[in-house]
């Protein structure tokens, strides 16, 4: 039996999200390729919503844009439209500064790659940049 002393928080209460997360990516990032966009409806806290998710080439959950994030886009790959992305890498990270209700949270957040975070997971074989999101 585990100790329940002994998880982390994280661990304690684990997400059920299939999409990205801060604690998917820690503070250091993930490389990530971008594979495309799609319009989808997403519960939370007021109910249904349509949101922008970005999916990526290598095995990891999509990402739910909001404003910030989208702006951060297009700084980060140079590009003035969602589908000039495609192929272009960014670093997906926690930003411990994030603020939201007013406090600090914590957040995902997108940047240039400057520096080496760790890279993500390699697409599964066989899959590549021109194949189709599956839905």
């Amino acid at each position: 039996m585990t100790n329940i002393n002994d998880l982390s928080f994280d661990e304690l209460v684990p997400s059920q999200s299939k999409y990205l997360a801060k604690n998917d990516v820690g503070e250091d990032g993930l490389i990530l390729t971008i594979k495309g966009f799609r319009q989808e409806v997403v519960k939370g806290d007021d109910g249904d919503e349509d949101k922008i998710v970005m999916y990526f080439a290598e095995d990891v959950k999509p990402m739910i844009l909001n404003r910030t994030n989208a702006a951060l886009l297009a700084g980060a790959t140079g590009v003035a439209k969602a589908g000039e992305a495609k192929g272009k890498q960014i670093v997906v990270y926690n930003d411990m500064t994030v603020s939201f209700g007013g406090r600090v949270t914590g957040g995902l957040r997108i940047k240039r790659i400057a520096g080496q975070p760790k890279s993500a997971p390699k697409a599964a074989e066989g899959s590549s940049l021109d194949d189709d999101i599956p839905f």
